[in-house]
């Protein structure tokens, strides 16, 4: 029998496991062709062990975190026949309890002395899969098969060959066929450097030391996440919040949430939960334990190795055809609409247990902006994707953050440059919506205006947004913050209030759309905030109101 690992190099395989994960996102970073990754940083990066449980992985979205152990344990269930120098390829949520359908993902076993030791993988956002919108994000879809390309489990490099057959089927259904390739192509390349670091480990240390510190690696995470939780008080506790619609009616959508904390495990369930939407909204059990778990390790997992370790901590429970567990062939494209949402009523139950560690609601909505057209020379098509954030919620001690990414998101902007590249397209204001945040004695942080001008005929609009009915909500006393909007030709006679969720609106040369995102909650009552944080408000322009882009209404 092999001695155990001594705590040192246990720490120091972990910490290269980790540093392989980061070493994977930046070769796929740098190697990648679409805005989506290169700027918007729309993708991550994992290690795994034979059974498909991931180990390590890179500081990337959160939204990703441990939400590709979900399809590679499904391939281990049906076992699946590895090789060496396979890489495998999928997107489908019901086949293979993938994400959505822009979200490829790329699997690379790892073998050592000939037996499989774990896995690399890779998940990014492709900027097109093909379906009823530019972008893919097809607002009055209906059912999966009007959203793009579903790829089931399918060797892309068959023992280290190319399948040329499944790049053409991919290129011959997307919109912009080079940077989706491009991109797989570059999720392909990074799970190499993943497994020459995984290599290195085995042949420093041996194959078992390996795969006992990966097994060991999620233990150590599963008993300090449950020492966590069982620090909290026993007890049951609710929440409730809503979807402005699904896109097809206007009906809104409920999310509910009972979280019950007992003795060191925690259970999240979803029952009263609205039933599936017909629209694009709806989010998969997958999706919504990715999201469970993200706001458990956010509010609990500081210092914790974020691994399947803590997946095991963490009970999600909702019903079967609910917009929490949608079913198939229900639309999912969306899914984060209401993932948003799971997040909200997450850490409005924790804020019943930990007010001082939870902040106020946040802008909760994805903003989506896709612009569609065809290249006047070429007569090819382009994609223009927009994603856009806003203001955090205030939290004890803290405003809120301005026009920042919050929880699952983590993606950053696309510069101004990168939209004017595009010769159709000029952006014209990016600021902060003085005003929007929710007043407290810490502030909510503001929205963005983002004003794009179409410079060119035949542009399509697509749309997939949310709050504009329900606001973030304020913590402790603090005001809601401001909802959301998108406008097209703002400050102007025809200025006009779009629907958030649209498909293929025709635009004009000329026309302006204009992205207005809500601002994050106050948190604690504002008569008790600081005058010189009152003061500096007023100084720094964060309290006109009404905010820009709005009318002010008669009294």
């Amino acid at each position: 029998m092999k001695a155990p690992l001594d705590p040192v190099t246990l720490e120091l395989i972990r910490c290269r496991l980790e540093a392989g994960a980061q070493q994977m996102a930046s070769a796929l970073w740098k190697s990648s062709y679409s805005t989506v990754i290169r700027e918007m940083l729309d993708y991550s990066t994992a290690i795994f062990d034979a059974e498909g449980r991931m180990v390590a992985q890179s500081a990337q979205l959160p939204f990703q975190m441990m939400t590709m152990s979900a399809p590679l344990e499904n391939l281990q269930r049906r076992k699946f026949a590895w090789r060496e120098g396979d890489v495998v390829l999928l997107n489908d949520p019901y086949d293979c309890e993938g994400q959505h359908l822009p979200d490829f993902m790329t699997f690379h076993p790892v073998f050592a002395g000939g037996k499989l030791l774990g896995f690399t993988g890779a998940i990014a956002h492709m900027i097109d899969v093909g379906g009823g919108a530019a972008g893919s994000y097809f607002a009055t879809a209906t059912e999966i098969f009007q959203e793009g390309l579903r790829i089931p489990p399918t060797r892309i490099v068959a023992e280290g060959r190319p399948s040329a057959e499944l790049y053409e089927l991919i290129g011959l259904n997307v919109r912009e066929p080079e940077k989706t390739l491009g991109d797989l192509r570059a999720m392909i390349a990074c799970t190499s450097v993943g497994r020459t670091a995984v290599e290195e480990l085995v042949g420093r240390y041996g194959r078992h030391a390996i795969q006992t510190a990966m097994a060991e690696i999620q233990k150590g995470s599963e008993r300090l996440l449950r020492q966590r939780i069982g620090e909290l008080p026993d007890g049951r506790y609710r929440a409730v919040d809503y979807v402005d619609d699904d896109g097809i009616t206007n009906e809104p959508l409920r999310v509910k949430l009972e979280l019950q904390i007992r003795g060191g495990s925690l259970t999240a369930r979803f029952d009263g939960s609205s039933p599936q939407a017909r629209g694009p909204v709806n989010a998969t059990l997958a999706m919504t334990e990715t999201t469970v778990n993200y706001a458990i390790m956010a509010a609990l997992g500081r210092g914790i190795p974020k691994n399947d370790g803590c997946r095991r901590v963490i009970r999600v429970e909702a019903p079967a055809g609910s917009v929490v567990n949608a079913q198939f062939p229900a639309p999912v494209v969306s899914r984060v609409t209401v993932c948003h949402r799971i997040v909200d009523v997450m850490l409005e139950a924790l804020a019943q247990v930990i007010p001082d560690r939870i902040m106020a609601g946040y802008y909760g909505v994805s903003n989506i902006c896709n612009l569609g057209g065809r290249n006047a020379l070429t007569n090819r098509p382009w994609v223009h994707f927009e994603i856009e954030v806003g203001g955090w919620g205030g939290r004890a001690g803290s405003d809120g953050l301005d026009g920042f990414s919050a929880h699952i998101h983590n993606v950053a902007n696309t510069p101004v440059e990168m939209v004017e590249a595009n010769p159709q397209l000029r952006l014209e204001r990016y600021e902060l919506i003085p005003g929007s945040g929710g007043r407290g004695k810490y502030r909510g942080g503001l929205g963005l205006r983002r004003d794009i001008r179409i410079l060119g005929d035949n542009v399509t609009l697509s749309l997939l947004g949310d709050r504009s009915k329900f606001p973030p909500r304020g913590l402790v006393g603090g005001k809601h913050g401001q909802p959301g909007r998108y406008v097209l030709n703002p400050d102007t006679p025809t200025e006009r209030v779009m629907p958030n969720k649209l498909s293929n609106f025709a635009l004009k040369r000329g026309d302006v759309i204009s992205m207005q995102t809500p601002g994050g909650g106050g948190y604690g009552h504002p008569h008790q905030r600081a005058r010189a944080l009152v003061a500096r408000d007023r100084r720094e322009g964060k309290d006109r109101a009404p905010a820009a882009g709005r009318k002010q209404k008669k009294r």
